[in-house]
């Protein structure tokens, strides 16, 4: 039997799979998507039970204006449907809890990020000085801040410790980071993109409703998907990609675009024995962002009005101490907690009368992590607490944990990775200038997705990546 024969392979439907796949068959090139999983979305696909759509856990779309989403779909040609709510604006926030105090003080995201209550005349201009000088610097002084992370960036300023905590728990939860590894330029991009297109983005039907669409176009192009199809090798002969095998047999092609993350590909699906020691020894030691993890609670009530809360006090700022202790084992006292509504923009995805609820904590990326269920109940203790309503309605309640994470969406390749948040951490030495090409030293094979081409949150920066990406593929190919 003659094997299936492509332009191009895209392993892995997540969001830049998706997206640089609708992309390149709309530019002509005949594609194959490959998703292991029985749906596309990847970290954010959509899940449907007793009458609730919902992601697994809650995932941002960061900005809300002006954004790579709507720049594929007009290239596709598509609408995307979006919730009018603005958690920014509306409906969501931050809730504070100030040091010796029981009450949390409630803020949205709406410069200088604090109710001026909270703040004093000077603190408020020194805050807008911040932003300020953020929203200045020039692509040269961007590029320099590569090289600092927040946490010294910030102490350039004599900030709060309210706006300091505010801050280094925005980088927690945006970048899963420590504050003093995170990247300062991609912090100032981000918090550019805040200021100026709002805040996160969420379409009707759930997240992953946008890929959908998205595959909606790369059918109708004729593109070919293929779920629950597994790609267990990317073939390299003679430093040349010729296609991929499979658990459903072989595919050919002389260009492979891998989203399974840069680490599975290279020591996995590839193999290091193809590539330079170096490069092979770089990849390796690439660092993940943390990890996520927490629950899903299904009730017969609603009983959280608001769309979506991060609630978190000076205690809960994670650095690298912070981090090192996690990784020994050790529970937070106090935890960040993040509460997320999909109902509360969309009303059709739960039964009338009924809610779920997503919430999340931050955590380290292992997905052999232990004492997980200790974990779950004490980021329960934390939620009920804050709503005590919720216990009393649970028809039942589902945890998730960095295992879950691994197994829907990253191999785990390397020692304490594969259930990362996001993919690679975005943190000094891995932004900007630093970040992987997406061009490997492979013919033929590339990056899509947040480990490379691209900067900002969750699936907005994955689709950045598809749209930077995209072009270099569709000009190798048209020159081989």
């Amino acid at each position: 039997m003659a094997v299936p024969k492509y332009d191009i392979i895209v392993v892995g439907a997540g969001p830049g799979g998706c997206a640089c796949a609708a992309l390149l068959q709309k530019w002509g090139m005949k594609t194959l998507l490959l998703e292991k999983n029985d749906r596309v979305g990847g970290k954010a696909l959509n899940m449907h039970k007793d009458g609730f759509t919902y992601e697994l856990w809650p995932v941002l779309a960061t900005p809300m204006l002006d954004t790579k989403f709507h720049e594929v779909a007009n290239e596709l040609g598509v609408e995307i449907k979006m919730s009018e709510i603005v958690p920014a604006l509306k409906g969501g926030g931050f809730l504070y809890r100030p040091p010796k105090s029981k009450k949390y003080e409630s803020f949205n995201l709406v410069p200088p990020f604090m109710i001026p209550e909270m703040l004093t005349k000077e603190e408020t201009e020194e805050v807008n000085r911040l932003f300020s000088d953020m929203a200045a610097l020039t692509p040269t002084e961007m590029d320099a801040l590569d090289d600092v992370n927040f946490h010294d960036f910030l102490c350039r300023y004599n900030v709060p410790r309210s706006v300091y905590t505010f801050l280094a728990v925005f980088i927690n939860i945006l970048f899963l980071a420590p504050i003093d590894l995170a990247s300062a330029s991609e912090m100032a991009k981000t918090m550019n993109d805040f200021t100026t297109k709002l805040g996160s983005a969420y379409f009707i039907g759930g997240q992953a409703q946008l890929f959908e669409t998205f595959m909606k176009a790369f059918k109708r192009d004729g593109g070919e998907l293929r779920l629950r199809t597994r790609v267990e090798r990317i073939i390299v002969e003679d430093g040349q990609v010729q296609g991929v095998y499979t658990d459903k047999g072989a595919f050919k092609a002389p260009i492979v675009v891998s989203n399974a993350g840069i680490q599975p590909t290279v020591l996995k699906l590839v193999g290091e024995e193809h590539f330079d020691k170096g490069y092979a020894n770089h990849i390796r030691g690439l660092i993940p962002s943390m990890g996520l993890m927490g629950s899903r609670y299904f009730l017969d009530k609603v009983v959280f009005e608001d769309n979506t809360y991060v609630i978190y006090s000076d205690d809960c700022v994670w650095d690298m101490e912070d981090y090192m202790k996690a990784k020994a084992g050790e529970i937070p006292k106090d935890m960040i907690i993040i509460v997320f509504n999909p109902q509360g923009f969309d009303p059709n995805l739960a039964p009338e009368g009924k809610q779920v609820l997503l919430t999340a904590t931050v955590c380290v990326a292992d997905p052999k992590m232990k004492n997980t269920k200790q974990w779950a109940d004490a980021l329960d203790e934390h939620v009920t607490r804050f709503n005590p309503e919720i216990r009393k309605h649970i028809i039942r309640r589902e945890d998730y944990t960095t295992a879950d994470v691994s197994r829907v969406t990253r191999d785990s390749v390397v020692p304490g990775q594969g259930g990362e948040c996001i993919g690679l951490g975005q943190i000094v030495g891995q932004c900007g200038q630093y970040k992987p090409s997406p061009s490997a030293p492979i013919q033929g094979l590339f990056y899509v997705g947040v480990d490379s081409g691209g900067y900002g949150v969750g699936i907005h920066h994955a689709t950045e990546s598809a749209v930077n990406v995209a072009p270099i593929v569709l000009r190798y190919h048209q020159t081989h």
